[in-house]
Protein backbone atom coordinates (compact mmCIF):
# COMPACT_ATOMS: atom_id res chain seq x y z
CA UNK A 1 0.00 0.00 0.00
CA UNK A 2 1.28 3.55 -0.81
CA UNK A 3 2.16 5.54 1.82
CA UNK A 4 -0.33 8.02 2.98
CA UNK A 5 2.29 10.67 3.84
CA UNK A 6 4.10 10.44 0.35
CA UNK A 7 2.21 14.20 -0.48
CA UNK A 8 2.18 14.55 -4.29
CA UNK A 9 2.33 17.54 -5.41
CA UNK A 10 -1.10 17.58 -7.10
CA UNK A 11 -4.18 16.40 -6.06
CA UNK A 12 -3.94 14.17 -3.09
CA UNK A 13 -4.85 10.75 -3.02
CA UNK A 14 -8.24 8.87 -2.21
CA UNK A 15 -6.26 7.89 1.20
CA UNK A 16 -5.29 11.62 1.85
CA UNK A 17 -8.12 13.13 1.29
CA UNK A 18 -9.80 10.17 3.61
CA UNK A 19 -7.27 11.04 6.57
CA UNK A 20 -7.67 14.62 6.41
CA UNK A 21 -11.31 14.40 6.04
CA UNK A 22 -10.92 12.23 9.51
CA UNK A 23 -9.24 14.26 11.39
CA UNK A 24 -11.27 17.33 11.60
CA UNK A 25 -10.42 20.55 13.06
CA UNK A 26 -6.70 20.76 12.53
CA UNK A 27 -6.20 18.74 9.93
CA UNK A 28 -3.07 21.42 8.64
CA UNK A 29 -1.54 20.74 11.98
CA UNK A 30 -1.16 17.21 11.66
CA UNK A 31 -0.33 17.00 7.83
CA UNK A 32 1.80 19.24 8.51
CA UNK A 33 3.96 17.76 11.11
CA UNK A 34 3.33 14.33 9.53
CA UNK A 35 4.73 15.34 6.27
CA UNK A 36 7.94 16.93 8.50
CA UNK A 37 8.25 13.76 10.51
CA UNK A 38 8.72 11.85 7.24
CA UNK A 39 10.84 13.85 5.43
CA UNK A 40 13.25 14.77 8.43
CA UNK A 41 12.66 11.46 10.16
CA UNK A 42 12.23 14.30 13.25
CA UNK A 43 11.06 13.82 16.72
CA UNK A 44 7.78 15.95 16.97
CA UNK A 45 5.97 17.35 19.63
CA UNK A 46 2.84 18.42 20.78
CA UNK A 47 2.89 21.12 23.36
CA UNK A 48 -1.36 20.66 23.73
CA UNK A 49 -0.74 16.97 24.52
CA UNK A 50 1.91 17.83 26.98
CA UNK A 51 -0.43 20.54 28.81
CA UNK A 52 -3.76 18.70 28.35
CA UNK A 53 -2.66 14.91 28.92
CA UNK A 54 -5.34 12.45 29.00
CA UNK A 55 -7.81 15.32 27.92
CA UNK A 56 -6.02 15.61 24.96
CA UNK A 57 -6.37 11.49 23.95
CA UNK A 58 -10.47 12.01 24.66
CA UNK A 59 -10.86 15.28 22.69
CA UNK A 60 -9.47 13.90 19.65
CA UNK A 61 -11.33 9.86 20.48
CA UNK A 62 -8.29 8.39 21.66
CA UNK A 63 -9.75 5.99 23.79
CA UNK A 64 -7.26 3.14 23.44
CA UNK A 65 -4.50 4.98 24.44
CA UNK A 66 -6.08 6.96 27.11
CA UNK A 67 -6.75 3.65 28.78
CA UNK A 68 -2.80 2.90 28.59
CA UNK A 69 -1.89 6.13 29.93
CA UNK A 70 -4.32 5.78 33.30
CA UNK A 71 -2.70 1.83 33.00
CA UNK A 72 0.84 3.72 33.12
CA UNK A 73 -0.26 6.29 35.99
CA UNK A 74 -1.48 3.70 38.13
CA UNK A 75 1.48 0.94 37.13
CA UNK A 76 3.94 3.83 38.09
CA UNK A 77 1.73 4.57 41.69
CA UNK A 78 2.33 0.89 42.53
CA UNK A 79 6.20 1.91 42.45
CA UNK A 80 5.52 4.14 46.04
CA UNK A 81 4.96 1.10 47.42
CA UNK A 82 8.02 -0.86 46.23
CA UNK A 83 11.24 -0.77 47.79
CA UNK A 84 12.48 2.45 45.07
CA UNK A 85 9.24 4.59 46.05
CA UNK A 86 8.73 4.11 49.53
CA UNK A 87 10.62 7.05 50.75
CA UNK A 88 8.77 9.51 47.90
CA UNK A 89 6.45 12.03 49.35
CA UNK A 90 2.91 11.51 48.31
CA UNK A 91 2.31 14.82 46.02
CA UNK A 92 6.16 14.71 44.86
CA UNK A 93 5.85 11.57 43.69
CA UNK A 94 2.28 12.05 41.76
CA UNK A 95 3.90 15.56 40.45
CA UNK A 96 6.51 13.37 39.21
CA UNK A 97 4.36 10.48 37.67
CA UNK A 98 2.28 13.27 35.68
CA UNK A 99 5.06 15.18 34.34
CA UNK A 100 6.87 11.94 33.25
CA UNK A 101 3.45 10.46 31.45
CA UNK A 102 2.98 14.24 30.03
CA UNK A 103 6.60 14.80 28.80
CA UNK A 104 6.01 11.21 27.17
CA UNK A 105 2.91 11.95 25.97
CA UNK A 106 4.26 15.42 24.50
CA UNK A 107 6.58 13.77 22.34
CA UNK A 108 4.69 10.60 21.12
CA UNK A 109 1.57 12.40 20.42
CA UNK A 110 1.78 12.99 16.83
CA UNK A 111 2.71 9.40 16.02
CA UNK A 112 -0.13 8.40 18.28
CA UNK A 113 -2.49 10.59 16.47
CA UNK A 114 -1.11 9.31 13.06
CA UNK A 115 -1.09 5.63 13.90
CA UNK A 116 -4.86 6.01 15.49
CA UNK A 117 -6.13 7.91 11.99
CA UNK A 118 -4.68 5.72 10.23
CA UNK A 119 -5.89 2.34 11.93
CA UNK A 120 -9.35 4.15 11.73
CA UNK A 121 -9.37 5.28 8.12
CA UNK A 122 -8.45 1.91 7.03
CA UNK A 123 -11.20 0.09 8.61
CA UNK A 124 -14.14 2.94 7.30
CA UNK A 125 -12.35 2.51 3.74
CA UNK A 126 -12.46 -1.13 3.94
CA UNK A 127 -16.30 -1.63 5.25
CA UNK A 128 -17.95 1.07 3.83
CA UNK A 129 -18.69 2.12 0.00
CA UNK A 130 -17.39 4.76 -1.62
CA UNK A 131 -20.98 6.86 -1.88
CA UNK A 132 -21.33 6.82 2.17
CA UNK A 133 -17.32 7.04 3.50
CA UNK A 134 -16.76 10.63 3.07
CA UNK A 135 -19.85 10.88 5.75
CA UNK A 136 -18.82 8.21 7.94
CA UNK A 137 -15.31 9.45 8.19
CA UNK A 138 -16.48 13.20 9.50
CA UNK A 139 -19.02 11.01 11.87
CA UNK A 140 -16.21 8.78 13.27
CA UNK A 141 -13.65 11.26 13.32
CA UNK A 142 -12.86 14.68 14.09
CA UNK A 143 -12.98 15.64 17.86
CA UNK A 144 -15.18 15.52 20.75
CA UNK A 145 -15.57 17.61 23.84
CA UNK A 146 -17.85 14.72 25.78
CA UNK A 147 -15.11 12.33 26.84
CA UNK A 148 -13.06 15.08 28.18
CA UNK A 149 -15.73 16.73 30.19
CA UNK A 150 -17.02 13.14 31.84
CA UNK A 151 -13.08 11.86 32.50
CA UNK A 152 -12.97 15.77 34.41
CA UNK A 153 -15.81 15.14 36.30
CA UNK A 154 -14.87 12.02 37.48
CA UNK A 155 -11.20 13.04 38.27
CA UNK A 156 -13.21 15.39 40.29
CA UNK A 157 -15.38 12.95 42.02
CA UNK A 158 -12.43 10.94 42.74
CA UNK A 159 -9.90 14.12 44.13
CA UNK A 160 -12.94 15.00 46.43
CA UNK A 161 -14.00 11.50 47.73
CA UNK A 162 -10.14 11.10 48.50
CA UNK A 163 -10.26 13.92 50.26
CA UNK A 164 -13.08 13.30 52.51
CA UNK A 165 -11.86 9.77 53.11
CA UNK A 166 -8.24 11.03 54.06
CA UNK A 167 -9.97 13.47 56.54
CA UNK A 168 -12.13 10.76 58.18
CA UNK A 169 -8.96 8.55 58.65
CA UNK A 170 -9.34 6.33 56.03
CA UNK A 171 -6.04 5.21 53.67
CA UNK A 172 -6.47 6.58 50.07
CA UNK A 173 -2.58 6.62 49.73
CA UNK A 174 -2.54 3.24 47.91
CA UNK A 175 -2.05 3.55 44.47
CA UNK A 176 -2.82 7.59 44.25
Amino acid sequence: MKNILDFPEAEPSVEEASLATFIGPGKEYYLGQWARMQEERALSFHFQALLLGPFWLLYRQMFRETVLYIAFFLGMGLLRWSDLGFWLYEEAFFGMRVLILHLALGFSANRLYLLHCQRRVNKIVETHEPERRKEVLQLKGGVSFLPPIVFLLLSLIWLISNYYQGNYGINTNFIF
